[in-house]
């Protein structure tokens, strides 16, 4: 990509370690917007979808980014994991691609919607405790028999079933990187490709969301439930960052995994995933970008010819249940037999205050180096941890989050003394602030870092689709150079003073059972 000229580039990445972020703020936010705006173009079409291009002509490879304003905290509780599974989902064709014959095919999946509609439904109910015993016997017969046909339709399916052809045509046309992913926020799907394959990746992608199949339903659904136990059940590191969610915003948005409980996975049904799908999926919620070798106008026509086939949808209501913030500290732990681990955060405003670029610079003043405040006394000094790391934003940031602190114990008796020594180093930055060599290191390492993720079409895009779905403009990104570049000290000491207290605060922690 041609982030910046090569002579820009060169002073940026050898002599930002070593100046003052006061030469940082006057030259390189000045040049990177002015560099990077001069090449973007930002459409809407009529259905209210997005479109950015931007260009970038040192090779001829683009980046392809569709990401959908739809994660898991847009899901009612009953039905935690869906976008999540819908990210599967799309990945399963439409009526012309993934199958041989969709008209036979269709058939079997009217029937197999059917049967795994009432053996879910006679599931539900074999669980209630009231059910009397003639009532489970006929239940149990019925399930049998119900299997054995759902397997039968399943079979018949399969032999008209073409898997995953969208990824043998994207290999055959030179992809790199076809991927996926769905997080608390957003669902984004990405690709790199050839310049000529932009009408090929405008047209699979729009089919994608204009005529998606569901198959494979309920074989997707066992996959997914065996990915929960591999990635959750039996890593105890993410049962307790569940733990910590679940905890700090209980039933609100923010409370749930994105990939859903193993007790709900099991219970999603067709009916309601289509119907979230049709509600949510909706052009005015996605944002495209495009990075590289591109003319702006015939770009812009081959995404137009295919996108505004998509029918515009009425925006939907979000999730009723809203965060309260808590009236005391929360405090959970998790038994299983694993090192000692612990996670503590404080809940802070969503992504579009104004202060969150000082908790991002504060991130960095706690965590970032050997030198940083936690690493130097916890892992260092008093050898009370094995590793710290702080982060700005969980598990999202379009609603209000946590800045959370992650934290390796040598012992479970370590808990009570990284508590106390985090509080007391907070306390120092709430009475005193920071330092300017602190500031000048964090800034300079911050802009670094952006050159480096914003040195390729991929970075670009995710960057520029992310900050114009989550933020409405994705000129925000620019903005947020010049709000790092200008943090004070007395910024930082104003947010820990009024976030970091005990009664905004959520601890949670790993104890090995009593044997």
């Amino acid at each position: 990509m041609k982030l910046l000229t090569r002579k820009v580039l060169f002073f940026l990445l050898i002599f930002i370690p070593v100046v003052g972020s006061a030469w940082a703020e006057a030259v390189e936010s000045k040049k990177i917007r002015q560099e990077f705006q001069s090449r973007i173009r930002k459409y809407t079409l009529d259905n209210g979808l997005r479109i950015i291009l931007m260009q970038n002509k040192t090779s001829p490879v683009i980046a392809c980014y569709l990401k959908i304003g739809v994660g898991s905290s847009n899901e009612p509780f009953d039905q935690a994991g869906t976008a999540h599974f819908l990210e599967h989902l799309l990945f399963k064709g439409t009526e012309t691609l993934g199958t041989r014959d969709f008209a036979k095919e269709e058939k079997y999946l009217i029937q197999i919607e059917i049967y795994g509609t009432k053996i879910d439904s006679i599931k539900n109910k074999l669980k209630d405790p009231l059910l009397s015993s003639v009532k489970r016997i006929e239940y149990e017969r019925k399930l049998s028999e119900l299997e054995k046909r759902l397997v039968m339709m399943q079979k018949f399916s399969e032999g008209l079933i073409i898997s995953e052809e969208d990824s043998k045509i994207y290999s055959l046309a030179g992809q790199v990187g076809y991927n996926a992913y769905t997080s608390s926020d957003v669902t984004n799907y990405q690709i790199k490709l050839p310049r000529n394959r932009l009408e090929l990746w405008a047209y699979l992608e729009s089919e994608r969301f204009l005529n998606p199949v569901f198959r494979e339903f309920y074989q997707e659904r066992d996959v997914i439930l065996e990915e929960r136990r591999m990635r959750y059940d039996s890593k105890p590191a993410s049962l307790l960052y569940e733990l910590f969610n679940k905890t700090a915003y209980g039933m609100s948005p923010y409370g749930k995994p994105v990939i859903g409980f193993e007790s709900n996975i099991q219970k999603l049904t067709e009916k309601n995933t289509r119907d979230f799908f049709n509600r949510n999926y909706i052009p005015s919620r996605m944002v495209i970008a495009i990075v590289g070798d591109i003319e702006f106008d015939e770009a812009y026509k081959t995404l137009h010819k295919y996108f505004s086939r998509l029918p515009a949808g009425e925006e939907p209501d979000f999730p009723p249940i809203e965060y309260e913030e808590p009236l005391g500290r929360k405090t959970a732990t998790l038994e299983a037999d694993h090192t000692p681990y612990m996670i503590t955060g404080w809940v802070k405003p969503s992504m579009s205050h104004p202060d969150d670029a000082a908790y991002d610079v504060l991130e960095r003043v706690l965590t970032e180096g050997k030198t940083s405040r936690l690493i130097h006394r916890l892992v260092i000094r008093e050898r009370i941890a094995t590793f710290v790391g702080a982060y700005n934003g969980i598990p999202g940031g379009k609603l209000p989050n946590h800045f959370a602190i992650f934290v390796g114990a040598y012992s479970e008796d370590s808990y009570e003394q990284i508590w106390k020594a985090t509080q007391e180093e907070l306390s120092k930055i709430a009475e005193n602030g920071v330092t300017d060599a602190e500031l000048d290191k964090v800034k300079n390492n911050v802009m670094v870092e952006l050159l480096g993720e914003l040195s390729s079409n991929g970075g670009m895009a995710d960057t520029l689709s992310y900050y114009e779905l989550m933020l409405n403009d994705y000129n925000v990104f620019f903005d947020y150079i010049d709000r790092i570049q200008n943090v004070k000290s007395e910024d930082i000491q104003a947010i820990v003073q009024k976030t970091f207290i005990d009664r905004k605060n959520t601890t949670v922690w790993i104890k090995k059972p009593e044997k």
